[in-house]
């Protein structure tokens, strides 16, 4: 099943109509339409905003359910999902099918790729390594740039958003406590 029938399924699930889920998420209803029929990608954080309006996990929406104690994830099977406009993709490294504390993910931004328009927060924590490129990380009303080798945590409480201003791709693993995706 597609991240758009994932999502047009549980929308049905939870009694929401079309309209009632994009005003939710700040879409518009045909937007929205066309992410459920696999016609356009949603950004990571209308994405986040979906899954939350739906009270589902991001990974609901990527993977299969089924739930283990252990999940082994090799290179060529971290399942990516790409967002266009904001120039972001994200692979999850470990499974919706464990139960766990934290969610590890990569990041791979290119130049001018950013989370979103705006600022976002939630409970929870959060720990970047950046593998290779540089990132702008805003946290409140202060700016900090993240180079290759860099690692940076802060309280998911805090608004933040990232940006992608160097000139070549960045590449960053994400751990987020809890799971959000």
């Amino acid at each position: 099943m597609t991240i758009g029938e994932k999502i047009k399924k549980h929308r049905a699930e939870k009694g929401f109509s079309l309209r009632e889920l994009a005003k939710k998420v700040e879409l518009s209803a045909s937007f929205l339409s066309q992410i459920e029929q696999g016609k356009a990608s949603p950004s990571i954080e209308n994405l986040k905003k979906i899954a939350n309006n739906l009270e589902v996990k991001v990974s609901y929406l990527i993977e299969e359910e089924e739930k283990l104690e252990t999940f082994l994830v090799k290179k060529d099977e971290i399942k990516y999902v790409e967002s266009i406009d904001s120039k972001t993709s994200i692979g999850l490294l470990t499974s919706s099918k464990l139960e766990k504390d934290m969610e590890p993910i990569i990041y791979e931004i290119k130049p001018g790729g950013e989370s979103g328009r705006g600022s976002f927060n939630h409970p929870g924590e959060e720990f970047i390594y950046i593998i290779e490129g540089s990132l702008d990380i805003y946290i409140e009303n202060q700016v900090t740039t993240l180079n290759e080798g860099d690692s940076f945590y802060f309280k998911s409480t805090l608004n933040h958003r990232f940006k992608n201003n160097g000139k070549k791709i960045t590449k960053a693993i994400w751990v987020v406590s809890p799971p959000t995706f």
